[in-house]
Order: C-alpha cells, then structure tokens, then sequence
C-alpha cells in the first residue's frame, strides 16, 4: 500500500509526463516492496502529484516566478509500512525512482541532482485500512499472495527490530 507524493512547481510535468511516471513508479515501488507487480499491488498504490505555484517554490533562496527558467526540482515522498523497504531495497528505491524521472524527461544531464526521494516508514501498527489495523506482512501478502517465505521473514525481522 505504499503512497507516492510528488511535489513539484506547477507546469513541470505535463499529463504525459505523469502518467509515464505514475506507472512507472507504481511499478518500482511494488517491486521493491514485495519482489513484484500484482493487479492487487497496483490497486492499493497511490501517487499524489502536488503541483505548487510557482511563487510558492524558492530555490537558492529566491523565489520562483511564472517565467522562470530555473531548472526545476521534484521531491518524492514514498511513505510505505516499517520493514518493507531495508538497506538495498531502499538504495535501489533511490536509484529506480530517479531513473523512472530521466526516463520520463530525457535530455536533462542534472536531472538526477534535482529528484529528492524521502523514505518515510510507518510504524508496525500505525496504518489503517477499511477499519483496522494492518501490518506490513498483511500488505506483502496482500500485494503478492504468492510472497516467498525468505522475504516473508525478511519483513518479519525487520518489523521485530
């Protein structure tokens, strides 16, 4: 279930672009998360684009104007469930989301240094969907029904720690 927030000022993306990276990061963070894709994983996935005016976005200290033309930054807030994404899980999530971007907007050689991704992990015990209380090995099964019984443990572990 994880949640995608991108925050960005307002005309960055076109609707192309979003919705190239809606599927994309919609499939990286899965496949992180659970070691694949489902029909289930995507139902369960959000990605909130959050355009802001661009007065309202200061980079080097000053702020943006409508004819800017300042390259433009884009934070990547992935919230997911404490356990589903530890040590190379989320170095590859850093990797794969910033890729999914230069993908999406070609031609750009600082891109990569512009593409902030924020991990946040909720707490075991802290989320709640339809009325109760899920953990992180209710959602990877619920993700994959099919989840390998090393990485179940490797969420287990996690979430023991």
């Amino acid at each position: 279930m994880p949640l995608v927030r991108l925050t960005y000022p307002r005309g960055a993306l076109s609707p192309s672009h979003k919705r190239r990276l809606a599927a994309s990061l919609t499939d990286v963070v899965l496949d992180a998360e659970v070691d694949g894709v489902t029909d289930a994983g995507r139902s369960v996935t959000l990605i909130h684009f959050n355009e802001v005016a661009a007065d309202d976005w200061a980079v080097a200290g000053e702020l943006r104007s409508p004819a800017s033309s300042a390259s433009d930054h884009f934070i990547v807030d992935l919230t997911v469930l404490q356990g589903l994404l530890e040590g190379e899980r989320r170095r590859a999530v850093h990797r794969r989301v910033t890729s999914a971007f230069q993908q999406a907007l070609p031609d750009d050689a600082t891109l990569p240094l512009r593409v902030w991704v924020l991990v946040h992990e909720v707490r075991e015990g802290s989320w709640g969907v339809a009325g109760t209380t899920v953990g992180a090995l209710d959602v990877a099964q619920y993700i994959s029904p099919v989840l390998d019984d090393a990485r179940r443990e490797e969420i287990a572990a996690a979430v023991r720690r």
